[in-house]
């Protein structure tokens, strides 16, 4: 994970955006969550690692994450949360609404037949993750 962490850094530094220490701690906190986290959750998980990360960094590396395609915004209800995404192209996320857990499914003959078409109907798509929200297999258990 420190190295995906550290990839992701050294690729933002070299389209331009500054890494300060604060947005360090933002990007590991994101990296190293297991299931998707509220602005607010990222913001405490960053502070055990940098005291002085604000709430202002935390939205702007949010945005700068979004922005580079590193991590999506996804609505649960009537809350927001943020995940990280391993992968770049037409994917798929599977999202309890229960416990947050996001299954990360990598692309298959299925996303990369789609992919096709959208290209083929000279459709460029902005955002490459598709969410299916629902419950987790543990969660159904404990129903």
């Amino acid at each position: 994970m420190r190295k995906r962490t550290r990839d992701i850094q050294k690729a933002l530094s070299q389209s331009g955006y500054r890494i300060t220490q604060p947005r360090r701690a933002v990007i590991e906190a994101i990296m190293r969550a297991r299931h998707s986290l509220s602005p607010e959750e990222i913001l405490a998980r960053a502070r055990k690692i940098e005291p002085s990360v604000g709430l202002a960094t935390v939205y702007r590396t949010l945005d700068m994450l979004h922005a580079e395609g590193y991590l999506e915004r996804v609505r649960i209800g009537n809350k927001g949360y943020t995940l990280a995404c391993k992968e770049k192209s037409l994917h798929f996320h599977l999202i309890c609404e229960r416990c947050r857990t996001v299954i990360e499914l990598q692309p298959d003959r299925f996303s990369r037949a789609l992919s096709a078409q959208l290209r083929a109907a000279g459709f460029e798509s902005q955002k490459n993750a598709v969410e299916i929200i629902g419950r987790c297999a543990r969660c159904q258990l404990s129903e």
